[in-house]
């Protein structure tokens, strides 16, 4: 038995342009999926796309915000790879901002490609023609974060809870067409969005996130091991829940 094999399923990823989501694009490839990558830097997608292994995978460079465009990206996704089995959301912005100088635009930003887009993509992914009529699968990240505060983390902490929050509804007004919704709760990951903010933190503040995390900060692959995971049939009986990898950083005393 080939565990997680993903041959003949397409999947959209977004933010595939580093991180998490290159990560996960890349063992969706070895696991023979057909990968749609999406984000809006076009050179560093076409990197992650020449690290793929198989063939048929496509690179479309959009800007989520871009909401009037969603159908055109949908209508562009289903010509170059047809039907979507599977949508991996992990576009976003993470901003450090103290409660005392945050304004309402530094939310709506973080909102905007964290949970409005995710919201949005969900809703394209399940309109007739685009999932698979056998159902299909879809992951979003989520953030320690949303379930346990940081100074100046409000509005990135806020955004992650909203999706979890929705995460459970639309699993549960999708099960009928059986698509399952869930997200990860991810802990310190080394990527680059993570290194640039280490960067601005003393070495006391970065070892404390160290310390905070039983079995040490995470690596990329160990989120896309989880993702490639939800996304095959081993994972069918799982929607609606919001599953931490985290190193230990949730249920540390």
């Amino acid at each position: 038995m080939n565990f997680c094999d993903l041959s003949g399923k397409s999947i959209l990823v977004t933010g595939a342009s580093s991180g998490l989501g290159r990560a996960t694009a890349i063992l969706l490839g070895k696991l023979n999926a057909k990968v749609c990558l999406v984000a809006r830097d076009n050179v560093r997608l076409e990197e992650t796309k020449s690290c793929l292994s198989g063939a048929g995978h496509v690179a479309i460079s959009f800007d989520l915000q871009r909401y009037e465009n969603y159908p055109d990206l949908f209508r562009n996704i289903a010509d170059k790879i047809g039907p979507l089995n599977g949508l991996a959301h992990f576009a976003g912005i993470r901003k450090t901002i103290p409660l005392k100088t945050m304004k309402i635009n530094d939310v709506k930003s973080i909102f905007e490609v964290g949970y409005f887009s995710f919201v949005e993509l969900v809703k394209y992914f399940t309109k007739k023609g685009v999932a698979d009529p056998e159902g299909g699968s879809i992951v979003v990240a989520s953030s320690v974060l949303a379930l346990r505060g940081a100074p100046a983390m409000t509005g990135y902490g806020s955004s992650k809870a909203a999706v979890d929050g929705a995460v459970r509804s639309m699993a549960c007004e999708l099960a009928n067409r059986k698509i399952r919704v869930n997200s990860i709760i991810a802990g310190h990951v080394e990527t680059e969005m993570n290194i640039a903010v280490q960067k601005t933190l003393s070495e006391e503040a970065f070892m404390q996130i160290i310390k905070s995390h039983p079995l040490g900060i995470g690596k990329p692959d160990d989120i896309a091991n989880i993702v490639a995971f939800l996304m095959s049939d081993e994972a069918r009986w799982i929607t609606g829940t919001s599953i931490p990898v985290d190193g230990g950083f949730i249920g540390r005393s």
